[in-house]
Formats: C-alpha cells, sequence, structure tokens
C-alpha cells in the first residue's frame, strides 16, 4: 500500500515521502498512530501544496536573513558597562543585550537566541560573535566591551 508520511518515521522515510509499506503494517501501526495517510490522489496534491508552500516560506525567512546579514556585515557594536578593579564587568553582556544593541542600532529585530555566545562577555575587549540567521545564512561581527565613563559627583 502506498502512503504519505505526516511526520518523520525512522527506518522509513521523512515527512511527505510517499512510500510503499506492507497492508497490515499501515493499518495496524501508521495508521492508528497517526504517522501516515494513504497515497491517494486528493492527498498526493495536498502534499504537493504544502511543499511548495513550505518551500516558498523557506525562501522568503532565507531573503530575510540576507537581508539582515547585509545590514550587518562589516558593524562593530559598542556596548558600554561599568568596570570594577581588574576590568571585570559589573554583570556580564549576554546575547538579550546584543540583540537588543543590533535593534537600538539598525533597527534590526534579531531573536536572542539567534546569536552564536557559548558564554556571556565579562571582560572589557573586543570579542568575535556569530549570529545564525538561518540554516544557510551566518554572519560574524564584532562586539567591542568599554568601560562606561560617568562623572562622580
Amino acid at each position: 500500500m502506498k502512503v504519505i508520511l505526516k511526520q518523520d518515521v525512522d527506518n522509513l522515510g521523512q515527512r511527505g515521502d510517499i512510500i510503499e509499506v506492507a497492508d497490515g503494517y499501515a493499518r495496524n501501526f501508521l495508521f492508528p498512530r497517526n504517522l501516515a495517510l494513504r497515497a491517494t490522489p486528493e492527498n498526493v496534491k495536498q502534499e504537493e501544496e504544502r511543499k511548495k508552500i513550505a518551500q516558498q516560506r523557506q525562501d522568503r525567512e532565507k531573503w530575510k536573513a540576507l537581508k539582515i546579514a547585509e545590514k550587518l556585515k562589516g558593524v562593530r557594536l559598542s556596548i558600554k558597562r561599568q568596570v570594577g578593579e581588574e576590568g571585570k564587568l559589573f554583570g556580564a553582556v549576554t546575547s538579550q543585550d546584543i540583540a537588543r544593541e543590533i535593534k537600538r542600532r539598525l533597527n534590526v529585530e534579531i531573536d536572542h537566541r539567534k546569536v552564536d555566545l557559548s558564554e556571556p562577555i565579562r571582560v572589557i575587549g573586543i570579542r568575535e560573535i556569530s549570529l545564525k540567521l538561518h540554516p544557510e545564512v551566518e554572519i560574524s561581527f564584532e562586539v567591542e566591551v568599554t568601560k562606561n565613563v560617568e562623572e562622580k559627583k
């Protein structure tokens, strides 16, 4: 029996694949668990339409990511923080701080989870940061953490 997989199934295929399986396997395992549906002409047409829409969405997201990467190319963000003795920061610079600074400087909304920061920045200096905007679009830029100089009264 030909079926269309509704989800990824180990040792069988990916979502949207049209595969041939034993009738009993389809009726007793795949259909009850809502993992597949019969490959009728109507269902095949619906699946092709779903794939087409998903591809268009993916292309649109990639295009947006490329536009953002173009804006960030060659940018050095400067973030000011209060510093204690020995050049250590009070607090740290996190991925949320970096995303907020990108929004403030470039007016580009970035999800902080896309900022590849293994651990918060805790010292003054320049650090290379990677931003994964899309599975196919990644950009690196510099973040400079500087001392916040305020007059003491």
